[in-house]
């Protein structure tokens, strides 16, 4: 088993947590963030969310299209007590715009689409750099954003304060 696969497998369930929690960020904070160095930036969850069985006997569930985090399937789901296996997340940072979807249990990102190319850019090599600054800007980000929600995750109190104000979110 490679490194990564075991990885997922031990602490996969962390990356289903944190898109669990950015979609509670989202629609009880606005999903606005300040990372280190006071960047700000904006979250929120498109048209595909698919949740984690609870147990290997049960089935996965996806919902896509429209608006699935408003559907009653979704809010049964974290109900349930369901985390989030992917999600495609909409982040914004300035006039800088990705859609991404971010595989929870490895924090993959695929189907990445990135902020239109700079006007400055006048050659093949311009663009070329520019949308690598684009693709590790996206990276950067979901990393800082990850790093939030463990230092969150990760606090002491974090039972009684931040889990207990989602567990009532979930229950909605």
């Amino acid at each position: 088993m490679s490194q990564a696969n075991q990885g997922a497998e031990t602490h996969g369930f962390l990356g289903e947590e944190f898109l669990t929690w950015l979609w509670f960020k989202w629609e009880t904070d606005g999903g606005e963030f300040t990372l280190s160095g006071g960047r700000i930036v904006g979250i929120a969850l498109d048209d595909f969310l698919s949740f984690a069985a609870l147990t290997e006997d049960e089935t996965e569930q996806t919902l896509r299209r429209g608006l699935p985090t408003r559907t009653a399937e979704a809010r049964t789901a974290l109900r349930q007590g369901h985390r989030l296996r992917k999600a495609r997340v909409l982040i914004a940072e300035g006039e800088r715009q990705w859609t991404a979807t971010i595989d929870a249990p490895t924090l993959s990102l695929s189907g990445v689409k990135l902020p239109d190319d700079a006007e400055e850019c006048e050659s093949e090599m311009d663009r070329t750099a520019d949308r690598a600054a684009n693709w590790l800007a996206l990276h950067e980000i979901v990393q800082a954003l990850y790093r939030l929600f463990l230092k969150e995750r990760l606090h002491d109190d974090y039972q009684s304060t931040g889990a207990e104000k989602q567990a009532n979110w979930m229950a909605l």
